[in-house]
């Protein structure tokens, strides 16, 4: 610094001589600045050149992947429906017990179903009896015209009977309890003194029907003799006590429902008992017309065998009797089994919706039962995944379970648009009703050999297609190739590389003509 001031002093002393100095001083700078320039341009070593590593589409063939989302579920499992509406009595199992297949789950009401079984069991057991009489008929050429005739004439009187009390019961029903419901019953307008929740006008207008209903049947039932045509009288009889039925069972769906007017908790509870014992009374008035029915045809059709036991031999009608009963019979069971819910299969019970005194509907589903100890995977696939799935394959669930696909869809899904894929799993550790990612490495040997595929970190985008670095003499070389299908962490090479032809795997932040070394 103290040279420097100097030299500044001089120079305004003499301006020639300083002129010189400041000439002379700059080029020192400059030779200065230059030889740093020089020395730090010193040749990169080797070592720091950027490294890269070749490979070929042979060599990547099986580092293709794909992964999806599957759900979970049981490889065997049902959903136990009702097939008619009516209300539980009983409930048999809890929610995650074990069943077996066939095991009763629950029992819907069934009083009617249950008579009806009885009677056509002895409509068949009738039946036989009676073929058993037209073969000891057969071998005396005779039949007891005279006992057809009594039991027809019984079955008449027993119609008539049933037709007569029947009227009894449903009369008793509307007068002496459904009428307590009513401002009004035998006025233009009854007046229903419960809160009627949509049903007020269906239960005011039946009450006003009932008006004309009940004195015709009474007059009915008072002139109904064994001439007149009973078959009809009965199918008249069983309308009517449907019809009653009816209306007994909306009120007791209001009784069930809460009112905060007239009647108190307590009252209403009381009214729905007794209005459930009215309707196992209608039900029992329902089966006597059906007994009295069956009863009357297996009479009729006595008497039918009766008048042509003389010239006609009686057996094979008798047996013809037989399968008409069998018939009745397995019906009324089927309305029977109906009645049962039975799982169909064994296994969990994950779900269980009713409960004792529920009143279900038809078609309504109760519970599922599923086996969960045994579960299947089930995903959908694109196309392009599809190609490269066969069953038997192995993958991995949730990168940690092992699976094998058992199924293939032959045929696209209409709802997903996908391909419908099935992976069985025998581990303990996922559960029924979880959505789980399952992956696969493509193995080399399902790699088409004329396909080359290579990794996406090889290839430069352009435009249109790219090109991937080869290394000639230490420097990065371009080469262009044409793009096909991308799937995953691949591209398809359709046009400037062969399988065999090497490239470097990973191009990101290299530019052509760059120095490298190659490594391993």
């Amino acid at each position: 610094m103290h040279t420097l001031n100097q030299i500044y002093r001089t120079a305004g002393q003499h301006p020639i001589k300083s002129a010189i100095t400041i000439t002379l001083i700059c080029a020192l700078g400059l030779f200065l600045v230059n030889r740093v320039a020089v020395e730090s341009e010193e040749p990169e070593e080797a070592g720091n050149l950027p490294q890269v590593t070749l490979g070929t589409a042979e060599g990547f063939a099986g580092g293709d992947s794909i992964s999806v989302l599957g759900n979970v579920r049981a490889f065997t499992e049902a959903a136990v429906t009702t097939e008619r509406a009516g209300r539980v009595v009983r409930v048999n199992v809890t929610l995650g017990q074990s069943v077996s297949a066939g095991q009763i789950l629950a029992t819907l009401e069934n009083a009617a179903e249950s008579a009806a079984v009885v009677q056509a069991e002895g409509a068949y057991d009738a039946a036989v009896a009676a073929r058993a009489q037209a073969v000891a008929a057969d071998s005396r050429d005779n039949i007891g015209v005279d006992e057809s005739q009594n039991t027809l004439a019984s079955a008449q009187n027993a119609a008539v009977n049933t037709y007569k009390s029947a009227y009894t019961t449903v009369n008793g029903v509307i007068l002496n309890n459904i009428d307590t419901f009513f401002t009004s019953p035998n006025g233009m307008v009854p007046g229903l003194r419960i809160e009627g929740f949509g049903q007020t006008n269906y239960l005011n207008s039946e009450r006003v029907a009932y008006q004309s209903l009940l004195p015709d049947w009474q007059q009915r039932a008072n002139t109904l003799t064994v001439q007149n045509n009973l078959d009809q009288a009965l199918l008249e009889a069983e309308t009517r006590v449907d019809r009653t039925l009816a209306m007994v069972d909306s009120f007791i769906t209001l009784f069930n429902r809460a009112d905060s007017g007239r009647y108190s908790d307590s009252e209403l509870q009381t009214f729905s008992t007794n209005f459930t014992t009215l309707r196992s009374s209608l039900l029992g008035s329902k089966s006597s017309i059906e007994a009295a029915r069956v009863g009357l045809k297996s009479a009729k059709d006595a008497g039918t065998r009766a008048d042509i036991s003389t010239t006609v031999s009686s057996v094979p009608a008798a047996d013809a009797q037989i399968k008409q009963a069998l018939g009745s019979l397995q019906s009324a069971q089927a309305n029977f089994a109906k009645t049962v819910l039975r799982t169909p299969i064994s296994g969990t019970i994950n779900s269980l919706n009713i409960k004792s005194g529920d009143f279900v509907s038809s078609f309504q589903s109760v519970a599922e039962v599923a086996n969960n100890n045994a579960l299947e995977i089930v995903a959908f696939v694109s196309d392009k995944e599809r190609d490269i799935l066969a069953v038997g394959d192995t993958v991995l669930i949730e990168n940690q379970y092992e699976g094998r696909i058992s199924q293939i869809a032959p045929a696209i899904d209409r709802a997903t648009r996908k391909t419908e894929v099935r992976i069985t799993t025998e581990n303990t550790n996922i559960k029924n009703g979880e959505t789980v990612n399952i992956t696969k490495e493509v193995a080399a040997t399902s790699t088409v050999t004329t396909v080359v595929n290579i990794p996406l970190t090889a290839v430069k985008f352009e435009i249109e297609d790219g090109f991937v670095f080869n290394v000639v003499d230490g420097k990065l070389v371009q080469n262009p190739v044409t793009l096909g299908t991308i799937r995953g962490n691949s591209v398809t090479i359709t046009d400037g590389l062969s399988a065999t032809d090497t490239f470097v795997v990973d191009a990101r932040g290299l530019l052509p003509g760059s120095e490298v070394t190659v490594t391993q």
